[in-house]
């Protein structure tokens, strides 16, 4: 299994193939077009593990940078065309939740949250055990200071209450739990979960009225 995430600043790459793993995370500040793949290559030479032989792909599709999620749902749909391998596309709110539960064993719900710009925010609702209970949506800050239950956000960004800094194992094994689910999507439906139109859609939109 190869994983990748690179919706927000920080990228991580886990690979798994028989009984080696590698890991890394890049502090690429966003310029991950820049680095993902290079690094990528250099992980699988140092466990002599060919991509052609992966049998799975995991992606996270968002939501966080527009740019980031571009490039990495392209990259693994560009090395699915070559190797027609199983698709795994988990939400940035999927690893979150995984990180909270795994880490923090929660007794209530709560709510994962990521910053939108713009006085926005993502969230998304999830019980004690991790599994989502509500849909993913745009909030304003009114909103989302009315949220009663306790919100995680990613340390890089601190605006939740409670603050989590997802690893490349922890992708790993949340990967590898939607693998053991049969969890997996069509290369057709592999796609971005912005929520919200990027600044630069927004203001071309506005220019139009």
């Amino acid at each position: 299994m190869i994983a990748i995430s690179t919706a927000y600043k920080e990228a991580l790459i886990a690979i798994k193939h028989d009984d080696k793993e590698n890991y890394k995370a890049l502090d690429s500040n966003c310029k991950h077009a820049e680095n993902i793949l290079y690094n990528l290559d250099e992980m699988l030479d140092e466990i002599n593990f060919d991509i052609k032989d992966n049998d799975v792909f995991s992606v996270v599709v968002g939501p966080g940078s527009f740019t980031g999620i571009r490039i990495g749902i392209a990259l693994i749909k560009g090395f699915y065309s070559a190797h027609k391998t199983k698709l795994i596309g988990l939400t940035t709110f999927d690893l979150l939740a995984y990180c909270y539960v795994k880490y923090n064993k929660p007794k209530n719900d709560f709510y994962c949250v990521i910053n939108a710009l713009s006085g926005l925010y993502y969230v998304c609702k999830f019980d004690q055990e991790g599994k989502k209970i509500s849909q993913e949506i745009v909030i304003n800050q009114e909103e989302y200071d009315k949220l009663e239950c306790d919100k995680v956000g990613l340390e890089e960004e601190a605006i939740g209450v409670i603050n989590v800094r997802p690893c490349p194992q922890d992708l790993l094994e949340l990967s590898e739990s939607f693998k053991d689910k049969g969890e997996f999507i069509e290369e057709s439906k592999l796609i971005p979960l912005y929520l919200r139109k990027s600044q630069a859609e927004a203001s071309l939109e506005n220019k139009k009225y």
